[in-house]
């Protein structure tokens, strides 16, 4: 039997049985669907991610407290930014930074919770922030405690129906029951948040204020944390160890602090991805699986209402690899069939889910020809035994079947 009346006979028997063919395929259809889909997110999550960092730098150096610290003397605070500049060589500049969630802000009769962060002038170095309208904060908001403050566009468009809000007031509750009207001298660009969009009125509003005046209204006498920036990025590691010491020494302490650099960050979260993306395609190669078992399934049926036929076939001269070969086109044709249709829909979910959730999406070509190759193996791995029964039926015991 020639290649082109195998894939003939194969396509009669599919259509002879639409909707058995179409259930069938569709576990591989959702297997195939599930892996394009789940790749082409964690890339695109992996590239954004990778741009992100790439706009922070990958010189930064994050300094903590390691675990919780109730001495004050461990405490970090304004005065050892100086010391960690003048201590440790290779520092090209240094910032701090307070974060306070819990509070909330009022606008007109609207209430909303607040996550406020404090912030020097130089911190606008460190971050990926661009302004839209207005300044940043300065040294002489930091000196002077200045009850001002920088709120998003995405904000000053929901709330006051334009970007441009410089001079208004806002109302901030802390969680003591304290307010505090703080003037807007800044609004940055907002460059899309998934989970803003997904909660709503239920995100919390972000303040950026002057590091002084948020740790004076919410009684914070330390830093949440001391950013660096060095000159030698092969070298995060052992300048992160020497400000650890520096500090150290300076509060009389040991093993209070900790230090990591944006390599170990960008790297965690990579793993973090990664795990997800393998437990995932762990899920999607688990119903490809289940597809593959259904196609075994529908094929020992067919193979049980063809036998007749196949015996007729026999009798007329068909020999058993002519029998084989049918029943394997049959099942790629199914699962190669279905592989595409996945990789379709795998690829349309995967863009339309990344434009949701505001990240470009990332289409990887390898995967794609992997899925499909993957579907065609899979029907022929899981039509070999169907096939190998179909050959093996005695023809003269299958033209008496019933």
């Amino acid at each position: 039997m020639s290649f082109s009346e195998s894939i003939k006979q194969a396509l009669t028997s599919l259509r002879s049985n639409k909707l058995r063919s179409v259930l069938t395929m569709l576990g591989i259809v959702m297997g195939v669907f599930s892996v394009i889909t789940i790749v082409a997110i964690g890339n695109a999550a992996q590239a954004y991610m990778n741009a992100q960092f790439e706009k922070l730098g990958a010189n930064i150096i994050q300094i903590t407290h390691k675990s919780k610290t109730y001495n004050p003397n461990d405490w970090l605070t304004l005065k050892d930014l100086e010391m960690v500049k003048k201590a440790v060589p290779n520092v090209k500049d240094v910032t701090a930074q307070n974060q306070v969630m819990g509070g909330e802000i009022r606008i007109g009769s609207k209430v909303r919770s607040t996550n406020v962060v404090g912030v020097i002038s130089n911190t606008r170095n460190f971050t990926v922030t661009e302004m839209l309208h207005g300044r940043f904060i300065t040294d002489t908001d930091v000196s002077s405690n200045a009850n001002v403050t920088l709120v998003e566009e995405s904000f000053a468009k929901k709330y006051f129906g334009k970007s441009e809000i410089l001079g208004e007031t806002l109302n901030i509750r802390n969680i003591n029951g304290d307010y505090l009207k703080v003037k807007v001298v800044g609004v940055t660009k907002s460059e899309g948040n998934m989970f803003e969009d997904m909660m709503g009125d239920d995100y919390p509003v972000i303040l950026i204020m002057p590091i002084t005046t948020v740790q004076k209204f919410y009684n914070l006498k330390k830093l949440d944390s001391i950013n660096v920036s060095v000159v030698e990025k092969d070298q995060l590691k052992e300048i992160g160890n020497r400000i650890v010491k520096a500090l150290e020494f300076k509060h009389g302490n040991v093993d209070k602090y900790v230090a990591t650099n944006t390599a170990d960050m960008q790297k965690a979260m990579s793993d973090i991805l990664g795990v997800i993306s393998s437990v995932l395609l762990v899920i999607a190669v688990i119903t490809l699986i289940v597809g593959g078992i259904g196609i075994v399934n529908i094929l020992l049926v067919s193979v049980t209402e063809r036998i007749r036929e196949i015996g007729v076939r026999k009798a007329l001269g068909a020999q058993k690899k002519d029998i084989i070969f049918q029943f394997l086109t049959e099942s790629i044709i199914m699962t190669a069939s279905s592989g595409i249709i996945g990789i379709i829909l795998g690829i349309v979910a995967g863009s339309v889910i990344s434009s949701l959730i505001k990240i470009p999406p990332v289409i990887d070509v390898k995967v794609i020809i992997l899925s499909f190759l993957g579907s065609v193996a899979l029907g022929l791995i899981f039509g070999v035994y169907p096939a190998k029964r179909a050959a093996d039926l005695d023809p003269i015991e299958s033209l008496r079947y019933e």
